[in-house]
């Protein structure tokens, strides 16, 4: 068996022909090595990409940032219909004197007396709550000649 391979390579060197994989026909080691160079000159000028790896390498990266792009202009378009800045503009101004009255606080005046005297019907606790949000106070202590924001009786 040896000695079969033994021929059967001295056969392939000695005649200058071996067996083309393609096409199943002996082909010249002449036509064969001219081949292998022009395909290794053709790797080392420049790189060949498939339509596979275009997609892959070009494709799908242009896509997410498509993407990315049309996410950032929607935020931002977004955020400038929603901002405060805009919801405030379209408001208009909401006057005291058409939901409360000033009123001056006297020597012993609190502001349970004054949210009673404000409005018998109602609870005194809202009331207060009331002109405490409508003074910005931030304690509920009271001067002498002190002007408040009391709510008009509804």
């Amino acid at each position: 068996m040896n000695a079969m391979l033994v021929s059967h390579a001295s056969f392939g060197a000695s005649t200058g022909a071996t067996m083309s994989p393609s096409k199943g026909r002996v082909a010249p080691a002449a036509v064969l090595a001219s081949r292998k160079a022009s395909v290794g000159n053709s790797a080392g000028t420049g790189l060949a990409l498939t339509r596979r790896c275009r997609l892959l390498f070009f494709g799908i990266p242009a896509m997410v940032a498509a993407a990315l792009v049309l996410f950032l202009a929607l935020a931002v378009l977004t955020g400038s219909l929603a901002s405060p800045a805009h919801a405030s503009a379209e408001q208009q101004a909401v006057s005291m004197a058409d939901y409360a009255v000033a009123v001056t606080v006297l020597q012993g005046d609190s502001l349970w007396s004054i949210a009673a005297a404000a409005d018998p019907t109602r609870d005194v606790r809202h009331v207060v709550r009331e002109i405490i949000a409508l003074n910005d106070l931030g304690t509920g202590v009271l001067q002498a000649g002190q002007r408040l924001y009391v709510p008009i009786p509804k």
